[in-house]
């Protein structure tokens, strides 16, 4: 990618993009129906709420210097964080503003109020005085926003109502997303750690980082299975597991190159395709289990 196409991260937008394919999907094998128009509000808010998170967040982490080496920033590209920052709050509001009127076409604010909670997070990712990210939290933040809130809106879009089983798909959504950020944290860990960003990574190191990867698997794996054995997700789901491959080459992968971050930082178009296909599993699954 250019550098533009990098600050602007095209493919980590399946962030965005899988939640709702999934909270869709659980609404479809629930009713058998699927408003066109909700979804594509849903989708298309989402997306506008992430690229606000991404922008802004990126003129957050140039206040406090930890991006200084990081040559697709956008604010070290153009030197103008001001702009980004007005550009980043007008996705915000157009975001918003899909919402909106998503809550308004059903005449039921709750999907409003859950929006106003996941954008608070979103800012309280990076964003002065709380920048919980530096503290920690960031993996937790992103498994919230993207995972449970995200799915979970999307299928109340759809039928009005939360589920059991948009829950337990909303957690495999949120510990797959997490999986980009841990990733993500790894080639950034000298500059995060010089400028006091406490990921993971700085904290246990990247070669304990690296090993507990696998607690992110048996999570990811470990859940699907149980919600299965329950009955909550119907066992069409369990094509999740054929991800297992790209898994494995990416926890390998990770904890050979942990070290050497040019070399770790290749792994993060292997754990956006993880993250991609396993989205396409779970709608796969949820969508056959209306005729299975």
């Amino acid at each position: 990618m250019t550098p533009w196409q990098a600050a602007l991260n095209p493919a980590i937008y399946s962030a965005a993009v899988v939640p709702v394919l999934v909270g869709t999907a659980v609404a479809f094998a629930q009713t058998g129906t699927i408003d066109l128009v909700r979804f594509g509000l849903a989708l298309v808010g989402l997306v506008l709420i992430q690229a606000w998170i991404n922008l802004t967040n990126d003129v957050f982490d140039a206040e406090t210097g930890v991006d200084r080496n990081k040559p697709w920033s956008l604010v070290n590209l153009t030197g103008q964080p001001g702009f980004i920052l007005a550009v980043g709050n007008l996705f915000l509001v157009l975001g918003v503003v899909s919402f909106a009127l998503l809550a308004w076409l059903q005449q039921d604010w709750t999907i409003a109020g859950a929006s106003l909670v996941g954008c608070l997070l979103g800012y309280s990712y990076q964003g002065p005085p709380l920048r919980f990210s530096y503290r920690g939290w960031g993996e937790v933040i992103s498994f919230t926003c993207f995972g449970p809130i995200a799915v979970m809106v999307s299928s109340y879009a759809q039928t009005q109502q939360w589920s059991w089983l948009s829950f337990a798909a909303s957690l495999l959504v949120g510990t797959i997303t997490s999986l980009i950020l841990y990733t993500h944290h790894f080639p950034q860990m000298e500059d995060d750690r010089t400028f006091g960003k406490q990921t993971p990574i700085v904290q246990w190191g990247t070669q304990l980082a690296a090993q507990r990867f696998l607690w992110l698997f048996v999570m990811l794996y470990g859940l699907l299975s149980v919600f299965v054995l329950l009955g909550i997700l119907p066992w069409t789901t369990l094509g999740l597991f054929f991800t297992l491959p790209l898994g494995r080459q990416l926890y390998q992968w990770v904890n050979l190159f942990h070290d050497k971050p040019e070399q770790v930082g290749q792994a993060m178009p292997l754990v956006i395709q993880l993250h991609f296909w396993s989205g396409v599993a779970l709608v796969v699954g949820l969508v056959a289990s209306r005729w299975v």
